[in-house]
């Protein structure tokens, strides 16, 4: 009875740690019920208390949260967010692949209800800066900032999902999921302990 009861709980800490809340699609970031929005329930806390500890949790993980912070007290907690570096994609330059390095911003949303907290999809930009090269006969291109989009726009080879659905970047889409995917449960996470020192 005991070795069940130990393999029980490691399978529900197992399931916990691996908590996918949202996948990346060519429309954006959707739930496991295709919304544009999870849900997290969290029985037996009150409104209020569920708020105060996302936002306590926040305080602690961004370095300066009140930056991008926007609240409505008790009801939402909105955080704009940028990270440099954290996105690394593989990508060809005729020779093989480099290793590229994209910024993120990005904004998380939260609403609160009695034993709920609503996630809303991330909404995010990935993007690097490239410095001024030379072209040869056509002389020298600007700098300028590169955006990675989610599907083609015009001529632009840096998109990351086919017409047909296929994902172009493996590495970037897999980096995006873990990304965010990690962040929400390390927010979630912490507000359930935030209180329990």
């Amino acid at each position: 009875m005991k070795k069940m009861l130990g393999i029980v709980i490691l399978l529900l800490v197992t399931q916990m740690s691996f908590a996918q809340y949202f996948k990346l699609t060519p429309k954006g970031f959707v739930s496991n019920d295709n919304n544009d929005y999870t849900v997290v329930e969290v029985p037996n806390v009150k409104q209020v208390d569920l708020y105060k500890n996302v936002l306590n949790a926040i305080n602690t993980i961004y370095r300066n949260p009140q930056k991008g912070l926007s609240v409505v007290e008790g009801e939402s907690i909105s955080i704009a967010a940028y990270e440099e570096e954290v996105l690394p994609i593989k990508l060809s330059n005729g020779l093989g692949k480099t290793l590229r390095k994209y910024d993120l911003s990005y904004t998380l949303t939260f609403l609160f209800k009695d034993g709920k907290i609503r996630i809303n999809s991330p909404a995010f930009e990935a993007r690097r800066y490239v410095e001024g090269s030379y072209k040869g006969a056509s002389g020298w291109s600007g700098d300028e900032w590169v955006t990675l989009s989610l599907k083609k726009v015009g001529k632009s080879k840096l998109y990351l999902f086919e017409d047909n659905g296929k994902v172009r970047f493996e590495d970037a889409y897999d980096g995006l999921n873990s990304h965010f995917n990690a962040l929400l449960k390390q927010i979630i996470d912490k507000s359930g302990t935030i209180n329990n020192w």
